[in-house]
């Protein structure tokens, strides 16, 4: 959890999973192989962090959690 503009954002164990298969340069079917999930579920939970962190694409939402220390890409 973290606090923007004075708001607790809070992204699920399975939104932080996607979002780093997606800052990865994943796709969505890649994704959902990956986790064993549908890819329109993957569509959803980038969608639920674009509007939690309120970003405009999923550029800005990687740039923005990595910048809040959210996610960590290891090499």
């Amino acid at each position: 959890m973290y606090r923007f503009d004075n708001e607790s954002v809070q992204l699920t164990a399975r939104e932080l999973d996607v979002l780093r298969f997606v800052a990865m340069g994943r796709s969505a079917k890649e994704t959902a192989i990956e986790l064993k999930i549908a890819p329109c579920t993957v569509e959803r939970h980038v969608e639920n962090v674009r509007l939690k962190t309120r970003t405009r694409n999923r550029a800005h939402m990687i740039a923005h959690v990595m910048r809040e220390g959210l996610l960590e890409l290891q090499r």
